[in-house]
């Protein structure tokens, strides 16, 4: 009897799981190729997944290779930033030189520092390729946004770090 409501429970479970859009895996892959189809101005895009534990050592951070015809164009990484709060989730695109091409948020859950998602400040990213940058001196600050800024930024430089020492 105790087993016939266990499975009526997992049931419900599983059907709020989906019907909710939960990722149980953790990536934002249909977000991230809807983002690299519009940013790209092509409908042709392919993601295809890296083992994480060839290029990342950390949990929140997925690097997926893009690819248009059957040839690899750029790199795509979902990443993890931390506002004061909040986590929030955010996409790098790179060529295969490993420059960034471009920046956007994915998911921003916090009702603070928000200002982060403009294009006009996440493009200030576009043709970085590696180094020190500094919030407030290479990347302008925003107010409001002085944690999610700044932690985007060092995030932004772990990651193209990352991929530069990459096999990739």
């Amino acid at each position: 009897m105790v087993l016939k409501g266990l499975n009526k429970y997992l049931l419900i479970l599983i059907t709020l799981l989906f019907l909710s859009n939960i990722d149980l895996l953790g990536s934002n892959a249909g977000k991230i190729l809807k983002v690299l189809k519009k940013e790209l101005n092509c409908s042709e895009i392919v993601l295809s997944d890296f083992l994480e534990d060839e290029i990342v050592n950390e949990p929140k951070c997925h690097v997926y290779q893009v690819a248009l015809n059957g040839e690899v164009i750029g790199y795509a990484i979902n990443a993890v930033g931390f506002g004061r709060y909040d986590e929030y989730e955010f996409l790098v695109y790179t060529d295969l030189l490993k420059r960034i091409e471009f920046v956007r948020v994915i998911n921003y859950y916090s009702d603070y520092g928000g200002e982060i998602s403009s294009k006009k400040w996440l493009d200030q990213f576009s043709g970085y390729e590696g180094g020190h940058i500094k919030y407030g001196e290479d990347i302008q600050a925003i107010s409001g946004a002085t944690i999610s800024g700044n932690s985007m930024v060092n995030r932004i430089t772990e990651i193209i770090s990352m991929l530069k020492e990459s096999d990739i």
